[in-house]
């Protein structure tokens, strides 16, 4: 549980990080460092929740 809300807590970070980005100095661009974190932030949550899949289908399959 605690991971699925970590994984969307930084998902809703990033995304505010890069939407504030958007109205600062240069407006309309956004900087190489906040899509690197947002990149980041992207691959964390995908990875919580692929291995969270995984290992779901691997105590379905032990079961069996």
């Amino acid at each position: 549980m605690i991971e699925k809300i970590s994984a969307a807590l930084l998902l809703i970070f990033g995304a505010v990080v890069a939407l504030i980005s958007l109205f600062m100095p240069p407006e309309g661009e956004i900087d190489g460092s906040v899509l690197m974190l947002f990149a980041q932030i992207l691959v964390y949550a995908g990875s919580i929740f692929g291995v969270k899949i995984y290992i779901k289908d691997l105590i379905k399959r032990a079961n069996k």
